[in-house]
C-alpha cells in the first residue's frame, strides 16, 4: 500500500486510522508542537491553484485525506482504507482517545456561532474531553496575538481548528512557534459535518461537490 497519495499536487498520507492514531499518541507525548491536517474535497477544489496553500499542507507533520472520494480519485485499491474514510473512523478514534484520556483541547472557529455550536456538541457527545477554552478568529480581524495569549494561558494539549481554508493553514504556519500546545488538529469543515451536515452541506450540495471533484480530477489527469 502506498503511504502517500497526490491530488492536485497536494501530497497526503494514506494511513489507516490506527496508524494515524499511533502518530497522534506519539505527538502528544512530546513537548514540541506537531501538526495534523484533515484534507477535504472542498478544500482541494477551493485551493486547487493556490501554491502557497499547497506548500503549507506539505509542511504538516501529517496530512490525511478526510473523504473516500479523495482516495478513489487517487486510485487507492484498499477497500478497508476507503471505508474508513467514508465512516470518518480516524476522527472518531481521535475524539474517543481525547475523551478516554481526558485530554484538554482549545477550539478555534471562524465565528462565535460555530464555536458555541461545536462546544455544545462536544460536551454532549464526548463528555470526557476537557475544553479549556475557545476563540472566534475571523480572517483579517487582527486578533491573532490576543488568541495566542489566551491559548497559552491555559493548560492545553491539543488545538482543534474548524477555521476555513486557507486561513486555517495560514494561521498555524505563521504562529506555530508561538503556541504552547502539543498538537494542532486542523479539521476544517469535516468536524462540523458530524453535527451540522444538514445545515452546512445538504445531500444535493454534496452530490454536486462530488461530481465537480471527479470532473476536475479527470480533467487534470488528461492535461497531464
Amino acid at each position: 500500500m502506498k503511504e502517500t497519495i497526490n491530488i492536485f499536487d497536494v501530497n497526503m498520507h494514506s494511513f489507516t486510522a490506527k496508524e494515524a492514531m499511533k502518530r497522534v499518541i506519539e505527538y502528544l507525548g512530546t513537548e514540541s508542537l506537531h501538526t495534523i491536517e484533515i484534507v477535504t474535497m472542498d478544500m482541494l477544489l477551493k485551493e486547487q491553484d493556490n501554491v502557497q496553500w499547497k506548500e503549507k499542507i506539505g509542511k504538516m507533520d501529517l496530512a490525511l485525506p478526510g473523504e473516500q472520494e479523495i482516495l478513489v480519485a487517487a486510485e487507492v485499491q484498499d477497500r478497508s482504507l476507503i471505508r474508513e474514510a467514508d465512516d470518518k473512523v480516524f476522527l472518531k478514534l481521535f475524539l474517543k482517545y481525547l475523551q478516554k484520556n481526558r485530554r484538554r483541547i482549545f477550539l478555534l472557529a471562524d465565528s462565535e456561532e460555530v464555536l458555541e455550536s461545536l462546544k455544545e456538541e462536544i460536551r454532549h457527545y464526548h463528555r470526557g474531553i476537557v475544553i479549556t477554552g475557545g476563540a472566534a478568529l475571523p480572517e483579517d480581524a487582527g486578533q491573532e496575538e490576543k488568541v495566542i495569549n489566551e491559548i497559552n494561558g491555559t493548560e492545553t494539549d491539543c488545538l482543534v481548528s474548524v477555521l476555513s481554508s486557507p486561513w486555517q493553514e495560514q494561521f498555524i504556519a505563521g504562529q506555530k512557534a508561538l503556541l504552547n500546545v502539543k498538537l494542532w488538529m486542523g479539521c476544517g469543515t469535516l468536524l462540523m459535518q458530524n453535527y451540522t451536515d444538514k445545515k452546512m452541506r445538504g445531500r444535493l450540495k454534496e452530490f454536486f461537490l462530488k461530481k465537480l471533484f471527479r470532473y476536475r480530477v479527470e480533467r487534470q489527469k488528461k492535461e497531464n
